[in-house]
């Protein structure tokens, strides 16, 4: 080592790198042998730069680590050390982080090139996949990828409990240690149809407790999704016993990785610039493939030839927190009209929602490849590294290149904001669809239960009809087709059953009239009976913090009015206290998006507010709380206010409209069709999310109320 080496040049601290006179790699003591030999710590950088240059960029951008890419993964030597010697003593692993923490990298790159090491690579045999609709076609497809041959690894094929134990003793050679890595096991849970999924993970428990020790299971999952863990203790066992928390990367373990890949090819960084990029890195939320997205782009900007990586290029690109949305959008602003449009669909194809969160899903890239410009549209997208393509199970896949690509770039954030609805039912779509064919196998009496009717059908083929779910599966076609078809047949019945009844029922009539007002008397005072409880019972559910199943409760008890076309001031009273109660709590906030423009009316008493959800609220200033909402733009609406009157509204929308509205009065306020609309527009979201726990025959309860406001446009 120099006396000056280039690491104490860009502010590192050779102290804390030096044990016994010898380089162990980061900071601190590690135990069990040297990682990496660090060129920064040996030489300087005058002596960096008179090295062969090597012009092609040594970072991966979003691309993850893989085994073959350890000579350019640095950093996390301790890791390494502390995951190679944990797995001496157990046998499985469960390792936790944060979207875009390495978790992958840490394991493709340096624990299994080091396991490796260890034990001679033609003993290990690693099994990596990612788990997919069907987790163990995933592992088939892995074994194929390796050294077993089709009529071997067909095993892995079977959906049963204990197919992987058998994949195990049919396959695995005594001397050999299988390292099974199941990446972004979280993918179960937001891809897997619950029936493979449980099925899966049985198989996987029952080989986790043979404990074997020449079978290393190593899982990676985003901390974010341990609460999909509490449906199965199993897994929570497994948690409780094997897991761990990689931690975010210190400065020092930067400095290496940001310095050492630019090193080896004989460049350095101007001073300052990695002081500058590490701050830039926390002040982002600690993402490294954002990371290495900036430091690839950075290379491919410089002037290489002049070995030195520069602070005017990286403020340039727009430093960590800007480089990826500066490039996208340099990207999308080279396309026309019609292929951002393309762009669009392709991305609403590829993103998933799991609760609040928007996660990344992979799609079949022969669907996408139909239509002449919506394929160049994809192709330049995996070109310019926003999306990647990859071969899986036999077939090309396509998908976001990173999900920090949803986090940070405006565009798919206002795209996943504007087709929430279509994203949401698009997935349950295909959830049900998977089931409907898997049970078509097994049962087609059974499957056509799960066929869809109501507004769910009627729903998803006005979107077809408007073209907004163009890239479909071919699954979910044959099962919208099979869906309209069974509604046909049930409507046809009903007309036939109609008329039958209708025929007979004329003879019938002036006998069994008396006998049926009677029952029919009785039935409407049980109904009216259980619609007053019902209004009880809400108003008890939402002191007890269950506010969107006390509205359904409500909402129940008022539709029983309305069919009755009875009054009951319980249920109505129910209604408004809950509006009342929720209007209090959320004090002005009930727009779902961001609130763009605001105004007051003229004489003070009423607020007007446009809002990124597409609609504008009319407030009660002295109450602190929602008259009522109007709909009718088809986007953002940016810009709101009252004429000097008072009288009538005016909006302005990205859908490039202008509307002018004419304001009513609010004499119908405690009017029951007005507090229904007004009760389902709190939890219309919430009975269409699949993953809210409603009963399936409460979905469409809020279907054909509300959405449309009392004040009129002209």
């Amino acid at each position: 080592m120099t006396d000056k080496s280039y690491y104490s040049e860009i502010g590192g601290d050779v102290k804390g790198l030096i044990g016994d006179g010898e380089f162990k790699g980061i900071a601190g003591d590690i135990s069990g042998g040297v990682i990496n030999q660090y060129i920064i710590t040996q030489k300087s950088g005058v002596e960096i730069q008179a090295q062969t240059l090597i012009t092609g960029s040594p970072y991966l951008g979003l691309r993850k680590f893989e085994v073959d890419d350890k000579d350019r993964f640095f950093g996390r030597d301790n890791w390494i050390i502390e995951l190679t010697d944990y797995l001496k003593q157990k046998n499985v692993l469960l390792l936790l982080g944060a979207s875009g923490s390495g978790k992958s990298s840490l394991v493709q790159a340096g624990l299994i090139p080091k396991l490796k090491d260890n034990l001679g690579a033609n003993k290990l045999v690693n099994l990596t996949f990612v788990p997919d609709v069907n987790p163990f076609e995933s592992f088939y497809g892995c074994l194929l990828a390796n050294r077993y041959k089709q009529s071997q690894a067909k095993l892995a094929q079977s959906v049963q409990e204990d197919t992987l134990i058998k994949v195990v003793e049919g396959l695995k050679n005594n001397s050999d240690l299988w390292f099974i890595f199941i990446d972004q096991f979280e993918e179960l849970f937001t891809r897997t149809p619950k029936t493979e999924r449980d099925i899966f993970i049985k198989s996987l428990v029952n080989l986790i407790e043979k404990n074997d020790s020449w079978v290393k299971i190593v899982m990676t999952m985003r901390a974010d999704f341990l609460d999909k863990l509490s449906p199965y203790p199993s897994l929570g066992k497994i948690h409780d016993q094997y897991s761990k928390m990689l931690t975010d990367m210190d400065e020092s373990e930067l400095r290496l990785a940001i310095a050492e890949p630019a090193a080896r090819n004989g460049v350095i960084f101007e001073k300052g610039l990695i002081n500058q990029i590490i701050a830039d890195f926390y002040e982002q939320a600690g993402s490294l493939p954002l990371l290495q997205y900036t430091l690839d782009l950075l290379w491919q900007k410089n002037h290489i030839q002049e070995r030195i990586l520069n602070i005017k290029i990286y403020q340039e690109i727009g430093g960590v927190t800007g480089a990826l949305e500066k490039q996208a959008d340099k990207i999308y602003s080279q396309f026309n009209e019609q292929q951002r449009k393309a762009a669009e669909e392709i991305f609403l194809e590829l993103i998933s929602l799991e609760g609040e969160k928007a996660v990344s899903r992979r799609a079949n890239k022969s669907s996408f490849e139909q239509e002449e410009m919506q394929r160049e549209v994809l192709y330049q997208l995996i070109d310019n590294r926003l999306l990647v393509s990859k071969g899986e199970d036999g077939k090309a896949t396509v998908e976001v290149a990173h999900e920090e690509l949803l986090r940070c770039w405006k565009v798919l954030q206002d795209l996943i904001r504007e087709k929430e609805e279509i994203i949401v039912l698009r997935s349950r779509l295909y959830a049900d669809a998977k089931q409907w064919d898997d049970l078509q196998k097994q049962d087609a009496v059974k499957a056509s239960s799960e066929l869809w009717g109501g507004s769910k059908l009627a729903k998803i083929v006005e979107f077809q009809k408007n073209n907004s779910l163009p890239n479909l599966e071919a699954v979910a076609i044959e099962f919208i087709k099979a869906s309209i078809s069974q509604a046909e047949r049930q409507k046809n019945e009903k007309i036939r059953t109609a008329r039958i009844i209708t025929a007979g029922s004329l003879v019938a009539v002036v006998i069994s009239t008396g006998f049926g007002l009677m029952a029919w008397k009785q039935t409407q005072q049980a109904e009216l009976n259980l619609a007053n409880a019902r209004g009880f019972s809400s108003l008890s559910l939402f002191d007890r913090g269950k506010e969107l199943e006390a509205f359904v409760e409500a909402i129940k008890a008022g539709k029983t009015l309305q069919k009755q076309q009875a009054s009951d001031t319980k249920v109505t009273n129910a209604l408004q206290e809950l509006l009342n109660r929720k209007s209090e709590r959320n004090r002005l906030e009930g727009h779902g998006r961001y609130v763009h423009s605001v105004n007051f009316s003229p004489n003070g008493k009423t607020l007007v507010s446009g809002s990124d959800d597409k609609t504008i609220k009319l407030w009660n200033v002295e109450k602190r709380q929602e008259i009522r909402t109007l709909h009718g733009h088809n986007s953002r609406v940016r810009s709101v206010n009252f004429s000097p009157n008072g009288k009538t509204l005016v909006s302005g929308s990205w859908d490039n409209t202008i509307k002018l509205w004419k304001v009513e009065t609010d004499s119908n306020l405690l009017n029951l069709d007005a507090l229904m609309g007004r009760s389902c527009d709190w939890v219309r979201a919430y009975l269409h999310n699949p993953n809210s726990g409603v009963r399936e025959e409460d979905r469409g309860l809020c279907d054909g109320i509300g959405g449309k406001s009392s004040v009129s446009g002209f």
